[in-house]
C-alpha cells in the first residue's frame, strides 16, 4: 500500500510541476513584461475586474497562489487597496482574499 502512495506522489509532483511552469510564467526582467500587451501589477492597480495573467516569483508562492484560485485567464475583482504599501483585497473564484504588498507585487493582471 505504501509503495502505491508513494508512486502516486511521485505522479502527482510530476505533473504539478509540469503544469506549474506551464502556466506561471518566469520573467527575466519585470519591467519589460509590464510594458508588454498591458499587463499591470496586482500592487499597482485601481479596484475593477481584471484577468490573472501569471506571476513572477518562486515555486511555493505560485503554488500557494494555484490553490487559492489564482489561474490563468481566470477573473479577478480588486474590491480594495490600502495605501501604497497596505494590503490588497481581491475576490478570486468567489472567495475573498487578502494580499500583502510583497505578494501583491508579484501578480501581473490585465484589464478586462
Amino acid at each position: 500500500m505504501n509503495f502505491i502512495k508513494s508512486i502516486t506522489k511521485q505522479i502527482y509532483e510530476y505533473l504539478h510541476k509540469h503544469w506549474v511552469k506551464a502556466h506561471f510564467q518566469k520573467f527575466k526582467s519585470f519591467n519589460k513584461c509590464l510594458s508588454y500587451n498591458g499587463m499591470v501589477k496586482l500592487s499597482d492597480v485601481v479596484p475593477g475586474a481584471y484577468k490573472f495573467s501569471a506571476t513572477y516569483c518562486d515555486d511555493k508562492l505560485a503554488r500557494r497562489l494555484l490553490e487559492m484560485g489564482f489561474v490563468p485567464n481566470e477573473e479577478v475583482v480588486v474590491i480594495e487597496k490600502r495605501g501604497r504599501k497596505g494590503s490588497v483585497m481581491v475576490k478570486v473564484k468567489g472567495s475573498k482574499i487578502a494580499l500583502n504588498h510583497r505578494v501583491a507585487d508579484k501578480i501581473l493582471l490585465k484589464r478586462k
